[in-house]
């Protein structure tokens, strides 16, 4: 079943920052769901693949110059701070404008930022069949163009579309259910909390489990 955007938020963002030891992220049924597209490792790539990883998944374009740099920043700073747990998160970048960012633009794009991330691109089929399962808007501009003589990441075009689309971070459990939504900006340690709680979920590790007292 989908659900408006609007309903979305409503459902999500009152849960963000409200995680503790005695609480549980909810899970938001209809939000998200199994999807198979290329990738920056050479290869399709399917979200199964990360099951029993916490996933964060951002939706975006290497053209992109305020929300996407903001938000691949905030991921990799995430990352920083979960330290040697960071092993057992995932960040995946999904390109809204997957005729420009190639499989190797992605990965140049996101290696400037973490060369842990993974990108997602393909046909324009599979960018609107992943927006649609996270119900994310996207829509390119008017037709209007916008130069990259000045943006690194693309050297190869002299001009690229603008793109709208929402901004928020998508928090998966290790079943690949959603969980939570970040924005841009969201506190770092908000999210480091949410992330720690579905680290912690189920986990028989000893170890795994002094990690998150000592985080927390």
């Amino acid at each position: 079943m989908i659900f408006p955007l609007s309903v979305v938020f409503m459902l999500l963002i009152p849960n963000i920052g409200k995680t503790s030891s005695e609480t549980r992220l909810p899970i938001h049924d209809g939000v998200g769901g199994e999807f198979r597209a290329e990738s920056t490792l050479g290869r399709e790539l399917s979200l199964s693949e990360y099951r029993g990883k916490v996933v964060l998944i951002s939706f975006g374009y290497t053209s992109c110059q305020d929300i996407c740099p903001a938000n691949m920043a905030h991921l990799g700073s995430l990352l920083e701070r979960l330290d040697t747990l960071a092993e057992d998160v995932q960040v995946l970048f999904v390109t809204v404008d997957p005729e420009n960012d190639t499989s190797d633009r992605l990965k140049e794009y996101l290696t400037r930022f973490d060369a842990r991330f993974v990108g997602l691109t393909g046909k324009r089929e599979d960018t609107d069949r992943i927006a649609a399962l996270f119900l994310l808007e996207y829509d390119r501009s008017h037709g209007m163009k916008l130069p990259t003589e000045y943006n690194r990441a693309k050297p190869l075009a002299k001009h690229s579309y603008l793109y709208s689309h929402s901004q928020q971070i998508y928090l998966l459990d290790k079943e690949g259910r959603t969980r939570a939504l970040f924005f841009t900006g969201s506190p770092l340690d908000e999210m480091e909390k949410d992330v720690l709680a579905l680290l912690g979920e189920g986990a028989d590790s000893a170890a795994l489990k002094s990690s998150l007292r000592v985080k927390k």
